[in-house]
């Protein structure tokens, strides 16, 4: 018997919305990309069982019940302009496309629900396959998928660690084994390195002054997993009460979204000041590959929360925690990603 290496694992997933929860994309709708966590998107089974109910002369167990099911995982890679339109539009949810052939950008923002917007999240599906055909060790696809949240993260160094997005996702706990996918081609990935970085932040250019050491930026969604199972939600097997219930919906909570970073600290350095004054302003943030292929992000309201003077590798650094804030004309989060996929998240 041979040994199967995780490293076998093929994942893709889709570009393009569901319908809703419950409809799977198609393959046309999916594509395949790399990842460099190991974690695999197990869904699982939940159980309860009768030792507490009386009625039965003694304290044991003598039956187990299916209650409901859970999916979901993490996808950490190096940060593409594919993969950043990919978690900007189904991350946030509100995707105005515009642009042409090559040249497609998504303007992405948080859904709104005062302004008509829905509660629910984009919803996409999820295929893991180890040897599939003759060999099949797993072969699963999760549909009903959506963004509890992404984080993206840039420091100094070469090498390609220096810029990662992490995105974790949960799913209605639908469960469809064997998936009948064929496994797309590859997706052929532009890289979005630090290098490439323009970041200003409370009104500072920290890429001119050279003194940007590292970024660490996020958004959570706080889904709200337990509303997904509310009566009528439906079971693993449809109108099968005793295969577990799965989530009709994934509704987004309260949303935060989270900025820090790490600069060099010198004597025209005003993060002391600004935080002190309780200063507001813009913070945007640029990665580029090239004119076509790019991800713009801007806060567009925020203050310093914290800003602790301290050092890294000898030399006298401030890390700054930020606190985002709703702008009562431009919102609190707006992304454009760049790049030469066609109708993600349509």
């Amino acid at each position: 018997m041979s040994t199967t290496r995780l490293q076998e694992v093929l994942i893709c997933f889709g570009f393009g919305k569901q319908t809703d929860i419950a409809t799977a994309n198609l393959v046309a709708t999916m594509w395949r990309l790399r990842k460099l966590n190991a974690q695999l998107a197990n869904p699982r089974l939940n159980t309860e069982n009768d030792a507490a109910e009386y009625g039965k002369g003694h304290e044991f167990v003598t039956e187990t019940f299916k209650t409901s099911w859970d999916a979901g995982g993490t996808l950490e890679k190096y940060l593409s302009a594919e993969m950043a339109a990919w978690a900007m539009c189904f991350g946030l949810g509100k995707v105005v496309k515009s642009g042409s052939a090559g040249n497609w950008i998504y303007t992405c923002t948080p859904l709104i629900p005062s302004a008509g917007d829905a509660t629910e999240l984009p919803y996409f599906s999820f295929v893991e396959q180890i040897r599939p055909g003759a060999n099949l060790v797993i072969d699963r696809l999760l549909p009903g998928c959506a963004i509890e949240g992404w984080t993206i993260s840039l420091g100094s160094g070469p090498g390609r660690a220096n810029s990662k997005i992490t995105v974790e996702f949960a799913g209605s706990g639908k469960l469809t084994e064997p998936s009948a996918i064929t496994m797309p081609a590859a997706t052929v990935e532009k890289l979005l390195p630090s290098a490439s970085m323009a970041l200003t932040i409370n009104g500072v250019d920290y890429v001119t002054s050279k003194n940007i050491v590292s970024l660490e930026t996020s958004w959570k969604n706080n889904i709200r997993m337990d509303a997904g199972f509310y009566p009528g939600s439906n079971f693993q097997t449809s109108n099968d009460a005793t295969t577990g219930a799965i989530r009709g919906r994934l509704e987004f909570g309260n949303r935060v979204g989270m900025l820090k970073f790490l600069a060099r600290f010198d004597k025209d350095s005003l993060e002391l000041t600004k935080l002190k004054a309780q200063t507001t302003g813009t913070a945007v943030l640029a990665l580029t590959y090239d004119t076509n292929n790019s991800l713009s992000i801007t806060w567009q309201k925020v203050a310093f929360a914290t800003a602790e003077v301290g050092e890294t590798d000898s030399i006298v650094t401030v890390a700054v925690d930020c606190t985002p804030m709703y702008h009562a004309t431009n919102g609190i989060i707006t992304a454009v990603a760049k790049c030469n996929v066609d109708a993600i998240c349509a």
